[in-house]
């Protein structure tokens, strides 16, 4: 049987997965923060500011109570963590395990 999608459904079905659709407004603020960017895998830490640095943007896009403070909370609570990936960003610390074999590869190549 094969299944298909209509442009319409596979539109909504993106962004219900990158969680521009479903911005709920219960329980705490900082966790929706951080449970976008586990949905999300990362955030790229972005420099281009007109208002306020971009990656900030993303969050408030997917949680309208974001505020800047609850990256550095998530950060103070080793919830998140800044690491270069493909780029620079911030990655929940329940990924932390996947750099590691990449910090000692460098820690090797640095100084040995």
């Amino acid at each position: 049987m094969k299944e298909s999608l209509s442009i319409q459904q596979a539109r909504k079905l993106v962004l219900l997965s990158q969680r521009v659709l479903s911005a709920k407004k219960t329980g705490c603020a900082t966790s929706a923060t951080l449970s976008a960017i586990e949905q999300l895998g990362y955030i790229q830490i972005d420099t281009i500011s007109v208002i306020q640095r971009a990656h900030h943007h993303t969050l408030w896009n997917r949680n309208p109570r974001y505020q800047a403070s609850q990256l550095d909370q998530l950060i103070a609570d080793k919830k998140v963590f800044e690491y270069w990936s493909h780029a620079a960003a911030y990655l929940p610390f329940r990924d932390y395990r996947f750099s590691l074999p990449r910090k000692h590869a460098l820690e090797q190549f640095l100084f040995n």
